[in-house]
Formats: structure tokens, sequence, C-alpha cells
């Protein structure tokens, strides 16, 4: 009933509600990291202010910011309202859908908090910048090689690379995460890195990252033992892309598993792509989390399977007219026939 009166506000009414918002959203600024309140409290505003229970009502788009306005910002929205309405004031939150799609009780965060949006020349600048801090930070790049037109396309495979070029089109807006799997030597970091390599094409101004699971796992413990753990998260801040290179090598490392739950979090929360791979898929990954497999699995799962006997005799001649080389059709299907399940083997 209390949601069902919001869209009845008069102007005045309204304006208030917006008003009192932008106070307290001035007021978490002066203890708050600003980008940490745009991301989150965005698309959160004021559905109501009950005098007869003391109560601010406030709304917020979906249980997923429910869960972390109520994490990071319950106690402090708490505060805020102590300051700047009244201290006898309480919070209760409350699933408000229309907010996910704008609404005349939410307010430009970005213009209150004089948050101003760089110019285009300016942001490529600093991405650029941020590319080779990152790039020598985690010490991977990209192979040029690795891309959608040599990677050799066949029943096996089709479903995985269709959404692959999909979320090199649309990342972050399709398949979030994307987790690919399959055995080894099947395809799937070809596939990432081409994933990758197009978008860095298409999207100059993306800071794209791909790691090996052991990689991140390796920045985790350093970071840990060296109390530079902030610093790590920091540097993912400025990442729009990551792809995770066998993912199945967090099992048994809670620690690990922690952090990158509160990073996937948070590249959820921002619209930002995430690309996994595995050796099997997420329902099937042993000594993980539950909750990080039911994640893994929020986006699509396509499978790479062992490709069949004509997409090897393809694979085979791709190969060699990518190395400008020739042999005869009968070793060609020999060697076809013999290796079955591994295109590195086969190559």
């Amino acid at each position: 009933m209390l949601l069902d009166m919001v869209d009845q506000y008069d102007e005045q009414k309204t304006q208030f509600l917006r008003e009192t918002r932008e106070k307290i959203i001035q007021q978490l600024a002066m203890h708050h990291d600003q980008k940490k309140i745009v991301s989150f409290l965005n698309k959160v505003g004021i559905v109501n202010i009950d005098d007869h229970e003391k109560t601010i009502y406030i709304g917020v788009p979906n249980e997923f910011v429910l869960t972390h306005t109520k994490k990071f910002f319950s106690k402090a929205i708490k505060d805020a309202i102590n300051e700047v309405y009244n201290p006898q004031y309480g919070v209760k939150f409350v699933l408000y859908t229309k907010f996910s799609q704008g609404h005349d009780l939410l307010i430009d965060l970005k213009k209150i908090l004089h948050i101003k949006e760089a110019k285009v020349h300016e942001q490529l600048q600093v991405k650029n910048g941020l590319k080779g801090e990152l790039a020598d930070y985690f010490g991977i790049l990209f192979d040029p090689k690795f891309r959608f037109d040599t990677f050799i396309v066949g029943s096996h495979n089709n479903i995985a690379f269709s959404a692959a070029k999909v979320a090199a089109e649309k990342p972050g807006e399709a398949y979030n995460p994307l987790f690919l799997y399959g055995n080894v030597g099947l395809g799937k970091t070809h596939l990432m890195q081409a994933i990758g390599n197009e978008i860095m094409k298409t999207f100059p101004d993306k800071v794209v990252v791909y790691l090996p699971t052991s990689k991140l796992v390796d920045e985790i413990v350093s970071g840990v033992r060296g109390n530079k753990l902030s610093g790590l998260l920091k540097k993912f801040d400025e990442v729009d892309v990551l792809l995770l290179d066998d993912i199945q090598f967090i099992a048994d490392k809670d620690k690990t598993q922690e952090i990158f739950h509160n990073i996937f979090n948070d590249f959820q929360m921002k619209k930002k792509q995430i690309i996994l791979s595995s050796d099997r898929p997420p329902k099937e990954l042993v000594h993980i989390e539950p909750r990080l497999k039911s994640r893994f699995a929020l986006g699509l799962v396509a499978d790479i399977q062992s490709p069949d006997f004509e997409t090897r005799i393809a694979i085979l001649q791709s190969k060699l007219q990518s190395k400008d080389e020739d042999i005869d059709f009968s070793f060609l299907e020999l060697i076809a026939k013999y290796v079955k399940d591994n295109v590195r083997e086969l190559e």
C-alpha cells in the first residue's frame, strides 16, 4: 500500500523527498568515496517519510542492490539522516522496481556531487595510461594471433563461439558472466583472448585484462601477505572487462574465493563484463562456495567439445595456411584420424 501511493505524490512532496535525499547524499560524501556512492546509490531514493513511525523508507530497484546497500551503507545512511533530518528517525529499505528505469524521486548524483565527466579524448588518455599500467602490474599481454577469424567453428563449439561474439559486441550487456568450459586444448584460451582482442579494437576506451586464475591467486596471496590488498582491489576498479582462465583453480582457497566474490559482485553491479573458463560446468566445480557457483551460472554457460573429423581437417588446413606451409591431404587425414581430443596436439 505504501508503494502504491508513490506515483500519486504532488509536486511539493516529490520535491521535498528529492531535497531530503540530496542532503543525505551530500552528508554521505563527506565520509565515503563518491564513486562508490554513485555506483551503489544512483538508483536508490526516498519513497516515503512516515512521521508517525518516525521512519524514512528507502526504495531500491532490486534484490542485488538491496543486499549491497544494506551491507555498505545501512549505518552510514542512518547516521546521515540523524545529521541532516532528525536523530529520532530510523530507516527501512524496501524494493521499488520502478527505480530501475529512472523516476522523478531520483536525482543526478554526479551533478550534486560535482563529478564532472571527462572529455572523450581525456578519457582515452587516462584509459591508455591505465592499460599500460595494468599490463605492467599483472604482466599479462594479449596474443594478437588469437582472433575470431582464426578460430575454426564447428558443431562442437558453435554455441560458445556465437556467445563470445555477442559478448565482444556488447560487453557488460549480454551474457554477463560468460562461462566457457571444456577439456584441455580445445580452444578456450583462444576464444577468450579473441574476445579481449575484439573488445580492445572496437572499444578503445575500455580497459581489458586477461589473467590465468593462478596469477589472480598469486596476486591475492601477495596482497594479503604484504597488507596491500586494498591496492590490488583498486586496480580491479579500473578494469572494464575481466577474463579469467581456469577458474577451477580457486578451489580450496577460501580467502581467494571470498575476495573474488566481492570483485565479481562489484563487476555485476557496475555492468562490467566477466568472462570465465573452466574444465567443467559451474555445477560440477568442487570445493568452491555454492554462492560463487551460482553466480558463475547467472549469464550463459557454453561448452566446447572435441572437434569432429571434418573440423579437425579444417583446423589443420588453417594452421598450415597461417604458416604458409603445405602437406599432402592424405597425411592430414592420418593426423586427424588419430589426434581427436586436443587441438594443441593436433597442431
